[in-house]
C-alpha cells in the first residue's frame, strides 16, 4: 500500500509503512493531496501570497537503478554520438530543465529501485517545465513554473541558448504523483504509460476516410515514380520546397529500397492495386521498378542495393567547403541542409569519388520483405518471378553469412559486404525477412538465425530499458529500432506457438509507448502547427536527438492491434487506433495551402516540430516541409494487411477506465 503521510514533521511518500521518498515542502505554502487512483495524488499547492515563479519537488531517497524522462533521456542517454541530454546536468554543473511538450506526458520524470516507482507530471498547458537530477539526498523530481529551459536547448544536430519563460503571479498550482511497488522487474514504466493513457487521452476523430487515405496515397506513390537517363527506374525519397521555382519538387536523383524511399513498398502497392483494380500502367510501374532494382545493383547481386544515388551533392568537396560556398537557391530546402551538415567534415568516398554509400540493415531487411511480397502478389496475377524470389533469399543468405555467433548482425555494410558499422537494434530488421526465408524453404537454418538474432536485440532492451540506431540518420537510443523488434516477436509466435514471445512483445510495445504522446499541446493561432490543426495526441517522437514527432507508428499500428487480438488488453487496440488518427493528418488532397506553399495530393510533412527543437532551415514550432516518401508507404501497408478498414474510419471513441470524462 501506497500513501502520503506526515512523519517526523516531514511529508514523505510510504509503501507499507516504510518511507522511500519525501516532498518538499515551500515556505508561505500549503500542499493537499487528492486521491486520484490508488497511488496516485492530484497535488494542490496554495500559496499565501501571489507569486510568479515556483517549483514542486519531491525527492527518492538514494540512487535510482533507472531514470526516465520520457522520449528525452533513458538513464541519462549517452549511447550514441550525436548531440542530446547526458546525464543529469549540463557540463557547467547546471541541471537540465525541459519545457513540459518536449516530453510525451507533460513536464514528466520517473525513476525507480529495487522497491518502488515514482513520477511526478503536470496538466497538461500549465506553462511548466521539469528536471530530474541527483541530489545528496536522491534523486530529485520537479515540476517548475514558469515554463524554461536550461542552461541550453537541443536543436538538430546543435544547440541554442537557454528559455526563460514567464507568468503572471498566481497562488494555486498542481502537479500530479504517481508511485507503486517494485513487481521485481526493472524498467517498469508500463504503470506510468498505462495511468497517462487514461489520464491525459481522448477521443479521437480519424481526419479521413480510408477510401479517401488510399486514393491520395496511390497519388503521391504515382508522382514520386521517375526515371533516370541510364534507365533506372523507382520512386524519389520525397518532395521539397525549391527556391529557385518557388514550389515543390521532386527530390531528384536518390532512391532508397525501404527507410525514407521507399520504393519496394510502394511498387507493391502498386501491384496490390492491380490485383485489386487492374490498370496496366500500375503493374507495367511496378514490375519496372523491381526489376531496376536488380539491374542496376552495385552490390554484384549478392545482396539487394539499399540506395540508388545519381545526386551532384553526392560528389561536392565537402572537406574543403565553407557554410557560406552553399547557396539554398541553387538546392531543395531538404538537400540544402543536409549538405550544411556534411561541410568542413571528413567523409568516405568511394572509388568514383561519391560519398560512400552504405547499405544498411533497415533498407536490406525491408527491401527483401519487399521482393518476398512481389512475388507473392505476381503469382496471384499468373505472372512469375523467380529473380524476385532469389534477390529476396540472397540477402537472407548474406546476412547469414554476416551473422555473429551471438545473434547479432551489423548496422551497415559497402557493396562489397564490408561492415561499416556494427551497433545498433537496428539489424532486427533482418529478422522478419529470414522467417519469410523459413516459410519458403523449410530450411531451419533462417529459423534458427531469427531466434538467435531475436534473443539478441532483446536482451538489450531487457538490459537497458531501451533500442537503438534504428533511424539511419541518428545513431542514438530510439523508437525506430523497436518497431521491427516488436513484429519480429508477434511473427515468431505465429511461427512457434511460444506465448513467451507475446510477452515479449508486450515489453516492446510498453518501450514503444514512451515515445507516444499522451497530450494536445495547446499552441497560439498563428502558429503553422495550428494552421495546420494538428493534435500532438498519439504522435511519436523521433530519437534521444531527434526531438520531433512523426508518423513512424503507422508501422506499429497492425502490431498493436494484433497485441490486442492475442491478449484482450484494450488499450493496445486504443493506442492503435490514436497513432493512425494522429498519422493521417495533415494529408494534402492537392489543394493543401499553408505557409504560403501548395502541396501535392497525398503527401504530408515527415515531422512537426512540436517543441523548442528544429533545424537550421526549419524553426521550433512548426513544420518540416519536407514531404517525403515513407508515411505514404506505410499508410498504403496498412490498408493492404488490414482488409477491414472500418476500425481506421470510426477512429478512438474512447478509453476504457478513463480517469477523466472525455
Amino acid at each position: 500500500m501506497t500513501e502520503i503521510v506526515i512523519k517526523d514533521g516531514v511529508c514523505q511518500i510510504l509503501l507499507d509503512g516504510r518511507a522511500y521518498a519525501k516532498i518538499l515542502p515551500v515556505q508561505g505554502a500549503t500542499d493537499r493531496f487528492e486521491p486520484i487512483e490508488d497511488g496516485a495524488w492530484r497535488w494542490h499547492r496554495h500559496t499565501n501570497v501571489p507569486v510568479d515563479h515556483m517549483r514542486m519537488e519531491l525527492v527518492l531517497y538514494g540512487q535510482p537503478d533507472f531514470t526516465l524522462v520520457p522520449a528525452v533521456s533513458y538513464n541519462g542517454n549517452g549511447w550514441g554520438d550525436l548531440p542530446e541530454y547526458v546525464g543529469d546536468r549540463d557540463e557547467d554543473g547546471t541541471p537540465w530543465s525541459w519545457a513540459s511538450h518536449r516530453v510525451t506526458i507533460p513536464a514528466c520524470t520517473y525513476s525507480e529501485n529495487q522497491h518502488i516507482s515514482v513520477a511526478l507530471m503536470s496538466e497538461p498547458n500549465d506553462n511548466t517545465a521539469c528536471s530530474l537530477y541527483q541530489t545528496d539526498e536522491g534523486r530529485l523530481h520537479a515540476v517548475i513554473f514558469p515554463e524554461e529551459e536550461k542552461p541550453r536547448t537541443l536543436q538538430r544536430h546543435f544547440w541554442e541558448g537557454p528559455f526563460q519563460g514567464t507568468m503572471e503571479p498566481r497562488q494555486d498550482f498542481e502537479a500530479i504523483i504517481l508511485v507503486y511497488p517494485s513487481n521485481g522487474e526493472k524498467f517498469r514504466y508500463k504503470g506510468l504509460m498505462d495511468f497517462a493513457w487514461r489520464y491525459y487521452g481522448h477521443p479521437l476523430k480519424a481526419p479521413r476516410k480510408a477510401e479517401e487515405l488510399y486514393r491520395l496515397s496511390l497519388a503521391y506513390t504515382r508522382f514520386l515514380y521517375a526515371k533516370e537517363k541510364d534507365g533506372f527506374t523507382g520512386f524519389v525519397s520525397g518532395s521539397q520546397w525549391h527556391r529557385n521555382i518557388h514550389a515543390y519538387k521532386k527530390k531528384e536523383h536518390y532512391y532508397e529500397i525501404g527507410w525514407v524511399g521507399q520504393s519496394a513498398s510502394m511498387a507493391n502497392a502498386l501491384l496490390y492495386d492491380y490485383v485489386k483494380n487492374g490498370g496496366k500502367d500500375n503493374l507495367e510501374m511496378a514490375i519496372e521498378v523491381h526489376d531496376a532494382w536488380l539491374k542496376y545493383t552495385e552490390t554484384n547481386g549478392r545482396f539487394l542495393s539499399a540506395k540508388m544515388g545519381y545526386l551532384p551533392m553526392l560528389k561536392l568537396p565537402y572537406e574543403t567547403m565553407k557554410p557560406e560556398d552553399v547557396d539554398p537557391w541553387d538546392w531543395g530546402e531538404d538537400m540544402y541542409e543536409s549538405i550544411l551538415n556534411k561541410v568542413g567534415k571528413i567523409h568516405k568516398r568511394d572509388s568514383k569519388g561519391r560519398l560512400l554509400i552504405n547499405h544498411d540493415a533497415c533498407n536490406l531487411g525491408t527491401g527483401a520483405e519487399g521482393y518476398f511480397e512481389a512475388y507473392e502478389l505476381l503469382k496471384q496475377v499468373g505472372i512469375q518471378k523467380p529473380e524476385y524470389l532469389k534477390a529476396a533469399l540472397d540477402t537472407c543468405d548474406f546476412a547469414l553469412e554476416s551473422q555473429d555467433e551471438n545473434g547479432c548482425f551489423a548496422k551497415a555494410w559497402d557493396s562489397d559486404g564490408n561492415v561499416l558499422a556494427k551497433k545498433g537494434t537496428i539489424g532486427c530488421f533482418l529478422i522478419l525477412p529470414l522467417l519469410s526465408a523459413y516459410k519458403k524453404t523449410r530450411d531451419s537454418k533462417y529459423l534458427r538465425a531469427c531466434v538467435r538474432a531475436f534473443d539478441f536485440y532483446y536482451a538489450e532492451l531487457e538490459r537497458e530499458g531501451f533500442t537503438t540506431a534504428g533511424a539511419l540518420d541518428t545513431y542514438s537510443i530510439d523508437k525506430e529500432s523497436a518497431s521491427p523488434l516488436l513484429r519480429d516477436a508477434l511473427a515468431l509466435y505465429e511461427l512457434t506457438g511460444d506465448r513467451a514471445y507475446v510477452t515479449k512483445a508486450e515489453k516492446i510495445a510498453w518501450y514503444l509507448c514512451t515515445w507516444m504522446m499522451h497530450f494536445t499541446v495547446a499552441y497560439p493561432e498563428d502558429c503553422l502547427i495550428s494552421q495546420l490543426g494538428y493534435d500532438t495526441f498519439g504522435s511519436t517522437a523521433v530519437s534521444t536527438p531527434h526531438q520531433a514527432l512523426d508518423q513512424y507508428a503507422l508501422r506499429d499500428v497492425l502490431s498493436f492491434l494484433k497485441l490486442y487480438e492475442l491478449t484482450g488488453y484494450k488499450q493496445w487496440k486504443e493506442r492503435a487506433v490514436a497513432f493512425w488518427c494522429n498519422a493521417c493528418q495533415g494529408i494534402s488532397d492537392g489543394t493543401l495551402f499553408i505557409n504560403r506553399r501548395l502541396r501535392p495530393a497525398g503527401s504530408q510533412d515527415e515531422a512537426v516540430f512540436h517543441t523548442r527543437w528544429g533545424r537550421r532551415v526549419s524553426k521550433p514550432f512548426g513544420l518540416s516541409q519536407w514531404l517525403p516518401a515513407w508515411p505514404c508507404a506505410f499508410r498504403l501497408e496498412n490498408l493492404r494487411w488490414q482488409e477491414d478498414w472500418s476500425i481506421f474510419d470510426e477512429g478512438l471513441t474512447e478509453i476504457e477506465g478513463s480517469l477523466r470524462s472525455c
